[in-house]
């Protein structure tokens, strides 16, 4: 018997979410396991979740993991202790920041505190112009000496950036060679080797957080491993990143801090995978968890991605999945504010004490509690039933609030809701229209444990539509309809994504030339230079040459510009022409507007790196019906101010092609999945739901 399994495990908020692939002589096979978050220990949750799924892990290829450990250690300041070595007379650099002032009406604003102390960045005398030509030459006695205190400081991390270093590599690497003599057991890191690009504060800061939480991240990775090999895992662990992708646990330590804020992309990844299988490229995904809902935009099956992302307000120049975040997750505490009004979050209930309902402790209403007093989620059904409700609670708490407001429970419960769903519309105008695209012309993806809760009330309010494929339309000519896709294992669909997500690297590369002045030859040699620097590092992460695939992209602006934009190519370009045409094109589509006349003027190179997952037996998932019929049971729900009448349907129990009217609730061990009246439920080959309500 042929037997191959992986195992995927996401940690939230509020659950971990794990999934078991087994292709047993080329069938597929998935179990699904939702377990309590243990954010003090975070490990804890995958391992017990892997003891429920696991019995033998022999045969076991690969464990995908998605992780906030480290998001966390930089919000909660659990890094280790860092020090930076910075270019003579730049050692203010994380201090000053880019000065600007978040909020500019706060009397009162401070700056974010440098994860580097000030007492730990240490000015080096060395200097390169931006050609990369030695000024001053780099001592390598000041090094050494530099290293001594170091030692004696206890110093277990430490970050290199020195002024132009992305023009030559020279110092740097001079620099980290003697610091890893010297003290063997610290962690260096060099900007040369992770981001080789211009703007000294953002590739500072990237540095800096990259060195801080580089030690946590590898120790916790390693921990798990060494867990995993007890019971018998011999495979490879490969960790998400906040590109989509995944790495290799060997590529850690250089590329931890494409992991911050890595929680979402596995899930964007998972959303583009189970949208294409049924016809649909451009979506909004609306990815709702315990704690947020985060929305991205995809156009033709590819994520907007960039490159200008903070964490607790510091830099990371990075690239990652453009995804909004908003505090409005399925723990978000309804609470009153000074005027006197309600509010829904950001502040959550979190795994512990959690919801009201889920008798942990917790005293505040949350969305949770409204769903579950509204007769939406049912006691015994919740995450399979693992999880029993207790909607007294929820009623306690929910008729505490509406007493302060002077409101009816019923009224509250539907106002607490309400405020969700506003709160989650503006972060999906953030991510479409104040970028600008119509989020109407696109189809909704709804995943997370309350994301298809919220997502048919939701897409309606924005008006979102789009004419159905020529595959599953059953009318004759094109109707506007709003539609939302909810894929099969949404709950999970995070983890999902870690099963199906291709391993991704990424390489930046300043070099900044007018279009007009910059021969073909130069395009294709700088390219090529940064290819072979990629086959080389996945060839020796144990990947192979013929099994890679690159996409190419430049950054440009206009001439005089202060910010550019990233312009996106399938080949190498074959001269400066081609890449002011399509900047063009760009600018015209991100702000409506372009200027022919003006020069457009290269500033950085970027080659992304692919090695594709073999999904053959994923892409072939079919829903095996477990009846003929719609079996359901009628329950009374809180609707539109009324308690009406719901059909409740088990999802894994509808048969082929089912079709279901709303108001309905389709049950699943990992979600929820709602269908408001005058909205229709079609059930899809993979097993996923398509929401759809014709306008009238």
């Amino acid at each position: 018997m042929s037997i191959k399994k992986k195992f995927a495990a996401e940690i939230g908020g509020t659950f971990t979410n794990i999934i078991l692939f087994e292709d047993v002589n080329g069938k597929t096979q998935l179990k699904t396991l939702k377990v309590a978050s243990t954010p003090s220990h975070p490990e804890e949750a995958v391992i017990e979740g892997a003891d429920k799924l696991m019995k033998d892990w022999s045969n076991t290829t690969e464990m995908l993991h998605g992780s906030t450990v480290a998001t966390n250690a930089v919000l909660e300041r659990k890094g280790v202790s860092t020090a930076l070595l910075v270019t003579e007379g730049f050692a203010d650099t994380l201090e000053i920041l880019r000065g600007n002032k978040n909020n500019i009406y706060d009397l009162f604003y401070q700056r974010p505190v440098p994860v580097v102390p000030r007492n730990l960045v240490y000015p080096v005398t060395e200097r390169l112009s931006a050609q990369g030509e030695v000024i001053i030459p780099l001592s390598e006695a000041q090094i050494r000496q530099i290293a001594g205190q170091l030692k004696e400081q206890g110093v277990k991390s430490v970050g290199i950036c020195f002024l132009h270093s992305y023009a030559s590599e020279k110092h740097e690497k001079m620099a980290k060679k003697i610091i890893e003599e010297e003290i063997p057991d610290c962690i260096v890191t060099a900007s040369y080797e992770i981001l080789p690009q211009f703007r000294e504060y953002e590739r500072t800061s990237t540095v800096a957080i990259t060195s801080y939480i580089a030690p946590v991240m590898v120790r916790y990775i390693e921990s798990l491993y060494h867990q995993l090999q007890a019971r018998g895992f011999g495979g490879e662990i490969f960790i998400t990143q906040s590109n989509g992708g995944v790495i290799p646990m060997d590529a850690l330590r250089k590329e931890v801090a494409r992991t911050l804020l890595s929680g979402p992309a596995a899930g964007v990844t998972g959303a583009v995978f189970m949208a294409k299988q049924v016809g649909i490229e451009d979506i909004i995904t609306l990815d709702i968890g315990g704690t947020s809902a985060d929305v991205c935009l995809i156009n033709k099956g590819n994520p907007l991605v960039s490159t200008t992302n903070e964490i607790d307000g510091t830099a990371i120049a990075v690239p990652m999945l453009d995804i909004v975040t908003v505090g409005a997750g399925g723990g978000s505490i309804a609470w009153i504010d000074g005027g006197g009004m309600l509010q829904v979050g950001p502040q959550s209930a979190g795994a512990d004490p959690g919801p009201a309902c889920y008798c942990r402790g917790g005293t505040k209403p949350t969305l949770s509690d409204a769903m579950a007093y509204r007769g939406l989620l049912r006691p015994d059904h919740f995450a399979g039933g693992n999880y029993k409700l207790d909607p007294q609670k929820s009623r306690e708490v929910i008729g505490e609030i509406a007493r302060q407001l002077g409101t009816t429970p019923d009224e509250m419960a539907e106002a607490i809701c309400r405020v969700m769903e506003a709160n989650t519309m503006q972060a999906v105008r953030l991510a479409s229209t104040e970028r600008g695209y119509d989020a109407r012309n696109y189809t909704m993806v709804a995943f997370g444990g309350a994301g298809a809760l919220m997502a048919a009330s939701i897409a309606g309010e924005l008006g979102m539509k789009k004419v159905l494929e020529e595959e599953l339309m059953e009318i004759p000519s094109p109707v506007s309809m709003k539609r939302v896709l909810v894929p099969c294992y949404a709950g999970l669909l995070s983890s999902f994504g870690l099963l199906v997500a291709d391993i991704i690297r990424d390489y930046v590369q300043t070099k900044v030339s007018l279009c007009v002045e910059t021969p073909a030859q130069d395009l294709r040699k700088q390219f090529e230079k940064m290819q072979d620097k990629a086959v080389e590092d996945m060839t020796n992460y144990g990947f192979k040459r013929e099994n890679l695939q690159f996409q190419y992209a430049v950054d440009a602006r206009y001439q005089g510009q202060a910010f550019e934009l990233q312009v996106d190519f399938e080949h190498i370009p074959e001269n400066g022409e081609e890449i002011t045409n399509a900047f063009h094109e760009v600018h015209r589509a991100r702000y409506g507007f372009n200027s022919p006349h003006n020069l457009v003027e290269i500033v950085n190179y970027r080659l992304k790196t692919i090695v594709p997952q073999d999904n053959d037996l994923l892409s072939g998932m079919k829903y095996d019906e477990a009846t003929d019929k719609e079996e359901y049971v009628v329950q009374k729900a809180l609707m539109g101010g009324e308690w009406k009448d719901c059909r409740f349907y088990t999802w894994s129990r509808l048969p082929k092609d089912a079709v279901i009217q709303g108001p309905a609730v389709i049950e699943d061990e990992t979600s929820t999945c709602v269908v408001p009246q005058t909205w229709t439920a079609k059930l899809q080959k993979n097993g996923s739901l398509i929401l759809e309500k014709e306008e009238n």
